[in-house]
């Protein structure tokens, strides 16, 4: 046993006394497993993009040869153009793989410098095997927003999907769990779903075009589309099966042509290589897509406030000796309908005495998002808050962008009411599901002022950021907040086990990580530089901590759309919030995943506290 010891130990002494196995340059340009490439130039910079330009064309010229050509494709585009495509389609994985670059080595100086830079073929087959995972991701989530009926992201998902596939070598390679291949069935699934798509017209404002879009006979959550307004190309998003098409003033016609957005493509801005890739592939042509809208000539009706309508969900009795301090619904009520009259009527000093002077700045911001309508009949309800304020729900509004493509949402508008029946706030709703996620959640412990805070908080999120209120957004960050931005890193690092947080939670801290005055700067120059900004919760999954007896921590993991003029993406945001004092509420870590991940995949509370 002594000899084995001896033996073991001086094998260890050979191992720590020989080298290691070193690479060199010679086997880089020789064996056939890397690419390489050596550049000259004036600098280092200028050398390294000469090198990188080899080692692009090398892999283009490689990969080229390892697809299988579509005949389909083929004979729409001809030979010409065929090829044309088909090196762009490779160059999506030269990018995507370029940004792995090794340098051996730096020689020479300015102007005269040389650099060698190199990476393993095998990181080529890397990025077909990520867009192979990818777009089976992308097809299951499809199915789960279409259950919600969330028509865009089931179709823009579905269609991803199909384009990442037809950027494989062999597109038919790919199958479902049943065996049959993806590259067939997903274009079937998008037509089926388009074929379920209707729309139809309830009514006109001037220039305005009421519609309601359903699917299999239900509204749907949500939907995108682009029409002509009789003089260019405009896009609307409907929310809740409501949506807008604003022509040019005169316009008139007996059908209005939509077309549904299916391919996503300024959703896809936030991911460069999914974005490289729609715009590599032909643009798959869905007749179903398009829709015919008659106009049956009946006219938007004016809008009549509904008054002193019942409380829509059951409240709290009020605290002993504070029922007196509950506002009057009939004097509520009266506030809202001089409100929405004056949005009516296009007249907002009329309302400015309805106010608070917190109200009147919500007001005004709201009042400065483009261009704002009352969309359809309002079914306004109102609902008694745990903490003496009144909540106004059901006014639908819809606000249009005319910048480089005119633009048109539609939102909720909820009010909230002091005591006096003054409106003290004024937010964009959540949405359907969004909302329903929140309010008819069985969670142990939550209270009806539970779910109060928590929709509050969201609504006030989303509105800070539409209407680019960089003050509360500062305010609800904690000084310490843990803020990741962008594309998930993961990469193996040391593990401190005196910090209380997962493996992965240190990985995204280690390298995505922002200060909360770096994240505000950013913010800003995002403010400045867009005409608009839109985001749409999609539906979320919130856990109380409740083992932090001193803190009320709120995990919410919440899917999300970002909409802005110059920028769009999905994915899933996660926040860790301190709701200790609900007037109060401070973020204590914010990540944003993009819309490839698995929802296993997502970060969570564990990942930041244990």
């Amino acid at each position: 046993m002594r000899v084995n010891r001896i033996v073991c130990v001086m094998v260890a002494i050979v191992a720590m006394v020989l080298p290691s196995y070193a690479l060199n340059w010679d086997e880089i340009s020789t064996s056939g497993d890397y690419y390489f490439g050596v550049g000259h130039g004036k600098n280092e910079a200028e050398a390294s993009e000469q090198a990188k330009a080899q080692i692009a064309g090398s892999i283009v010229s490689h990969v080229s040869n390892t697809f299988t050509l579509e005949s389909d494709e083929k004979r729409q585009l001809g030979e010409t153009e065929y090829r044309a495509r088909l090196q762009m389609r490779v160059n999506t994985y030269s990018n995507a793989t370029l940004t792995n670059l090794k340098t051996w080595d730096v020689t020479g100086s300015d102007p005269n410098v040389t650099v060698r830079l190199y990476i393993e073929k095998a990181e080529v087959q890397k990025a077909f095997d990520a867009r192979k995972d990818l777009a089976r991701s992308m097809a299951g989530n499809a199915e789960r927003f279409l259950a919600n009926r969330s028509i865009d992201l089931a179709l823009q998902y579905n269609y991803w999907a199909y384009s990442l596939i037809r950027s494989l070598q062999d597109p038919y390679e790919l199958k479902d769990a049943d065996g049959n291949q993806l590259i067939v069935t997903l274009p079937a699934r998008i037509n089926e779903i388009l074929a379920n798509i209707s729309a139809e017209y309830v009514g006109r404002d001037g220039d305005r075009i009421d519609l309601l879009f359903k699917y299999k006979g239900e509204t749907v959550s949500s939907i995108e589309f682009s029409y002509n307004d009789g003089r260019s190309e405009c896009s609307g998003a409907a929310k809740d099966g409501r949506g807008v098409i604003e022509m040019i003033p005169g316009y008139t016609t007996d059908t209005y042509h939509l077309s549904v957005d299916y391919m996503g493509l300024a959703q896809a801005t936030g991911d460069a290589d999914l974005y490289s890739v729609l715009q590599s592939l032909p643009r798959k042509a869905f007749p179903r897509a398009e829709l015919n809208i008659a106009d049956n000539g009946k006219k938007t009706e004016a809008v009549q406030p509904v008054k002193n309508t019942a409380p829509a969900l059951p409240a709290m009795p009020a605290a002993e000796g504070k029922k007196s301090a509950m506002p009057d619904f009939v004097a509520c009520a009266h506030t809202v309908e001089t409100v929405v009259n004056a949005f009516l009527r296009r007249n907002s000093l009329a309302a400015d005495t309805c106010f608070t002077p917190e109200g009147f700045k919500r007001y005004r911001a709201l009042m400065k998002y483009g261009n704002a309508r009352v969309v359809g009949e309002p079914n306004l309800k109102y609902y008694k808050t745990q903490d003496g304020y009144v909540v106004s729900r059901g006014l639908r509004m819809s606000f249009s962008f005319s910048g480089k493509v005119k633009k048109t949402f539609v939102e909720d508008v909820v009010f909230t009411l002091d005591r006096d029946a003054k409106i003290d706030n004024v937010t964009f709703g959540l949405g359907q599901i969004a909302e329903n996620d929140i309010l008819l959640r069985d969670a142990k412990g939550w209270t009806d002022a539970t779910r109060e805070m928590l929709l509050e908080f969201m609504e006030n999120y989303k509105t800070a950021y539409c209407l680019k209120d960089s003050v509360y957004i500062r305010n609800i960050f904690a000084d310490d907040a843990t803020i990741i931005v962008g594309r998930v890193v993961r990469r193996r690092q040391f593990i401190d086990p005196e910090q209380d947080m997962s493996d992965r939670g240190k990985e995204v801290i280690r390298y995505n990580r922002l200060t909360k005055d770096q994240y505000l700067r950013n913010l800003r120059k995002t403010f400045n530089a867009n005409e608009f900004i839109n985001i749409r919760f999609t539906h979320n999954d919130i856990q109380w901590l409740e083992k932090y007896e001193k803190e009320n921590l709120f995990a919410i993991q919440i899917g999300q759309e970002y909409r802005s003029s110059t920028y769009g993406d999905k994915g899933y945001l996660f926040l860790l919030v301190d709701m200790t004092n609900p007037e109060t509420p401070l973020i204590k870590v914010r990540t944003w995943q993009p819309n490839e991940e698995d929802i296993t995949k997502l970060y969570n509370a564990g990942d930041f506290h244990r």
